[in-house]
């Protein structure tokens, strides 16, 4: 990953014959009633990219996930499987990240969105709810004011946030370098135990599987280091900016984590010295200011959107709050469509 600080990161991500058969397990319209099973396949954009596509599986209308920066459709392995009871549910790893192809370029919002509409072509879907997560809230919000027929509902979790603002404002602010203790030679012998230990660190029980897909791994099964080069991640940020929603006439809804901790930007916020937590409690204290704006900005400027709050959750809040993220979205797609 690129040379940023752990809160940097944090706040990045919260202020992306057998092969036509399995296209057409996968969706044989807009609106499924069959079962499916769990699997992923690689869906063509051109010829330098092809995109991982992970298939939950279910039954009723079509839901694709976007993940947060830095992570894969896996993240949601634990998450989406929760609503294949009524609706039918895949994910998308945008390009540069797991097993989705490398190109040299296209880490734009633009294409990062068209990539979205290549996925969703590619399967027959005419029409989609979007759940994005942090970084996936940029493109979701890109797509719908592009392609507005196609998208019958947008769920923003930690996802709607004002990019440029967030950076103007902390960029008065030092964010000291966690103290945090990197992976021992122990905790990187093998996928199951660096998930241990990024729980330790980071507080969030991330998916085995997701673990397994953001990092390469040895012929033994032992770490060997990122899968997605920083170079990348710096492309990304470089095109984010404040979201605009207007002319996004679709049903809407935000769901934020409010109020969360100090430890939720500084894990080792309790161990560090006055002067240190003195600037940490700054920077703390300024990302709040700058979450309430964004969530205050989207009330005002998202037309049809809605908000939920879950105080004191974190940016992984579909992970550590999964049954009140799960409870807001079912309650307001049961309202939408």
């Amino acid at each position: 990953m690129a040379s940023y600080t752990s809160a940097q990161i944090w706040h990045g991500h919260r202020h992306g014959g057998w092969y036509i058969g399995f296209i057409c397990a996968i969706f044989t319209c807009s609106y499924c009633t069959h079962e499916t099973t769990t699997r992923s396949t690689k869906i063509t954009v051109n010829t330098t990219t092809m995109l991982e596509v992970v298939n939950w599986g279910g039954n009723g209308f079509p839901i694709a996930f976007l993940s947060g920066l830095g992570h894969t459709a896996h993240v949601f392995d634990d998450f989406a499987p929760k609503l294949t009871d009524k609706y039918h549910v895949i994910g998308i790893t945008r390009r540069g990240f797991g097993e989705s192809s490398q190109p040299d370029d296209g880490y734009d919002m633009a294409t990062l969105a068209e990539d979205i509409r290549i996925v969703l072509d590619s399967l027959a879907v005419r029409r989609i709810v979007l759940i994005g997560h942090s970084l996936g809230g940029d493109e979701m919000t890109l797509f719908a004011r592009k392609y507005p027929d196609r998208v019958a509902a947008i769920v923003y979790v930690e996802a709607a946030y004002c990019r440029s603002s967030a950076r103007d404002s902390l960029s008065r602010y030092t964010a000291p370098k966690s103290e945090t203790p990197l992976p021992s030679a122990a905790d990187s012998t093998s996928a199951t135990a660096y998930q241990a230990y990024y729980a330790r660190a980071n507080g969030v029980a991330m998916p085995l599987s997701e673990i397994e897909a953001m990092f390469r791994w040895s012929s033994d099964g032992r770490l060997r280091g990122n899968v997605t080069p920083g170079w990348i991640y710096d492309r990304i940020v470089q095109s984010l900016f404040d979201p605009d929603y207007s002319n996004i006439d679709i049903p809407a809804l935000a769901i934020y984590g409010t109020d969360y901790p100090i430890t939720e930007l500084f894990s080792d916020y309790n161990s560090r010295d006055s002067m240190t937590q003195a600037a940490m409690r700054g920077y703390h204290e300024a990302s709040l200011r700058i979450d309430k704006y964004s969530r205050d900005y989207f009330q005002t400027h998202m037309a049809r959107g809605r908000v939920v709050n879950i105080r004191g959750a974190g940016h992984s809040v579909y992970i550590t709050h999964a049954y009140q993220v799960l409870d807001a979205i079912r309650i307001f797609l049961a309202e939408v469509l």
